[in-house]
Order: C-alpha cells, then structure tokens, then sequence
C-alpha cells in the first residue's frame, strides 16, 4: 500500500476557511462514526490542547497488513474544528480523507486540506479535496501538494 519510503507528514483536513462552522462538528459523533466505519478502531476524547483552550479527540485507524492510522481531531468553537492525520503517506492519508469526505461532513465539497510540511515551508493556503474520486486520485492530489512544498 505504501512504499517504505514514502514522504510522511502530519495533514490537516478542515471546513473552508470562511466557514470553518459548515461541519457542524461534534467530536463524539466523530468518535462514533470512526469506530463504526474502521472496526478495530480506538478513540479517546480529552480536551484543553495548546494554547487555546479546545476539545480533542485522539483516534487510531487501523488499515490493515499491520498499518494504523493516528490522528487528532480539536474543536476551538462549538462545531467547528478540525480533523488531522499523523504522519501518514498521502495513501494512507487519502484512505481516512476519503472517508471523512464521503460518509461524514455534509457535502463533499467541504474538505479542505494543507500539511505540517507546507505550513513548514511558509504555505498556509488550504487546499480543496476534490467533491468525486478515487482513493488512488486523493492519493495522487495529497502527494502533489505534498511535492509542491519543494521536498521529496
């Protein structure tokens, strides 16, 4: 699934900048849908993460041969946040984005996504998940941004 030398980074996938409330994220109903949708599954709710107060739930995906999956989803303000993934290949990364585009946020057309090595490099724009496509396609679109920050 993914080559032992695959570039891995921590991806943030989020609502659209200018309505970061479009989710209507409630991190227990977050925490079910995982469970339910990737058995073998854990998740842990906590809270008061960084320097702003917010709720967390930390989550472990299990992606078979062995692989899992961590993340962490926060939520600053009531129903909106964010979803990341820890250090994952962009195939890993695309099996969970996928997911969460088509069986959890309302529209698919509300994920938006950068990484810890574009943030690194002085990119903060969020990049769009497309509404439609393949696993292999995310995949394929995560890598690109992730070549885009001039590292490979």
């Amino acid at each position: 699934m993914t080559a032992p030398d695959a570039l891995r980074t921590t991806f943030s996938f989020a609502p659209p900048v200018n309505d970061a409330a479009a989710w209507h994220l409630q991190l227990n109903d977050l925490a079910a849908e995982i469970v339910e949708a990737f058995p073998g599954a854990s998740t842990s709710l906590g809270g008061d993460l960084g320097p702003r107060s917010a709720d967390a739930l930390s989550f472990e995906v299990p992606l078979g041969g062995g692989l899992w999956l961590e993340g962490l989803a926060t939520t600053p303000y009531p129903g909106s946040g964010s979803v990341m993934v820890v250090q994952a290949s962009a195939a890993e990364a695309a099996r969970f984005a996928v997911w969460l585009r088509d069986s959890f946020v309302p529209a698919p057309d509300l994920v938006h996504f950068t990484s810890e090595l574009a943030l690194n490099s002085g990119d903060d724009a969020y990049w769009v998940l497309a509404p439609h496509g393949s696993i292999d396609e995310i995949a394929q679109t995560l890598q690109q941004h992730i070549d885009s920050t001039g590292r490979s």
